[in-house]
């Protein structure tokens, strides 16, 4: 059995799912070990071991005791099982170390999967940061396979282009959506935002403030996090915000498709946004729909080099230009230019790299389970 570790629930995680699809395919068993942080209803599945503690994202130092906790948690929900495990799959550094030690004291094989580098996505300097930066790089090379969501990332992590524990995983989309008609423009900008609500350096709150103040936006929001009160205040009190709540990844994309713009963006305040490799550029090019992101980054890079979006300075100033100068063509255009990119390059990634390479390399590494 492989047992995966993530400091979330596995129901809203686009990139876990699509291991899960892997695992079912190949006839791997699987188990997920998660937390879920907060008390809204959620049912959960019979793969899942919650940890139910209460912690709320980007609580940093204060959630230090629930960290612990968890860690706890996962060693012991792990040792548990450990005639069923053959190997563990952690997500970032507050699962990894302990799924490591785990894993070295119980002679199972250990992939380390990097969403973002820790200490720059949570914004930690100084020893406690350079601490944690070269804990990350341990254990990303000395795992018995390191994930990462792009090549740009072995540069941002200082490891050696070519490392042989390494496999590039992009973010892309399990199940290619069929191309839709992008939806008639009504004097509205229809414009969607599915992920997580994150308060700060990510331009969510800029956007919502810029929406409620324009009789040409209608906002849709999905998702949950530290912006989930303002989400849902600014709903009740305009009506051109929607506030969805919490959704799974395929409710999440079908109300994409009903918009005509998506919107990513990573506000350089955060240095890993410099780096940001996120689900949500690979969508915008399966669902045909031009993207919002942020100049200065991998993603507005992207959109600018294929012309499927575009890379807009930070701030509710830069937002209600670029509102004011959009046009309808513009719209069709990169919605276009999006669908092409994807139909040319990104159609058969799920089955030549998730399915073929990391199902590998799991296949072989439980290969000596012979438990389940």
């Amino acid at each position: 059995m492989l047992i995966f570790v993530r400091s979330y629930l596995s129901a809203y995680d686009a990139r876990i799912q699509k291991y899960f699809h892997v695992m079912e395919r190949l006839g791997l068993s699987y188990a997920f070990i998660g937390w879920r942080r907060d008390e809204r209803p959620y049912q959960p599945q019979p793969y899942e071991i919650l940890y139910e503690r209460r912690g709320k994202l980007g609580a940093r130092w204060k959630n230090a005791f629930n960290i612990i906790g968890w860690n706890v948690f996962i060693f012991a929900a792990l040792a548990k099982r450990r005639r069923q495990v053959s190997a563990v799959h952690a997500v970032d550094l507050d699962t990894a170390l302990v799924a490591y030690l785990y894993c070295r004291l119980f002679g199972k094989a250990f992939i380390f999967d990097v969403y973002d580098k820790y200490s720059a996505v949570r914004n930690i300097t100084g020893l406690a940061g350079k601490m944690m930066d070269a804990l990350e790089r341990y254990l990303a090379r000395h795992a018995d396979l390191t994930l990462l969501a792009g090549e740009d990332r072995l540069e941002q992590m200082q490891l050696a282009p070519g490392l042989e524990n390494c496999l590039v995983l992009e973010n892309v989309p399990l199940n290619a959506t069929p191309a839709t008609a992008l939806p008639k423009f009504d004097g509205k900008w229809r414009i969607g935002y599915f992920g997580v609500l994150e308060p700060v350096h990510r331009g969510l709150e800029d956007l919502m403030r810029v929406a409620g103040t324009r009789d040409d936006v209608e906002l849709h929001l999905a998702g949950y996090g530290g912006l989930e009160t303002m989400a849902a205040e600014l709903a009740a009190s305009h009506e051109n915000i929607h506030y969805h709540g919490p959704m799974g990844s395929d409710a999440g994309l079908d109300l994409m498709a009903q918009m005509h713009v998506m919107v990513g963006m990573y506000y350089l305040s955060v240095p890993n946004h410099a780096y940001a490799a996120p689900n949500k550029y690979f969508e915008h090019l399966m669902l045909g729909r031009g993207m919002l992101t942020t100049a200065g980054t991998s993603p507005g890079r992207k959109v600018e080099a294929f012309s499927t979006g575009w890379a807009i300075a930070e701030g509710k100033e830069a937002l209600h230009s670029w509102l004011s100068g959009l046009k309808w063509n513009e719209v069709e255009n990169a919605g276009k230019a999006a669908r092409e990119l994807w139909d040319q390059k990104y159609q058969p990634y799920f089955e030549d790299h998730y399915v073929s390479l990391y199902g590998r390399h799991v296949a072989d590494m439980l290969k000596t389970d012979d438990h389940d």
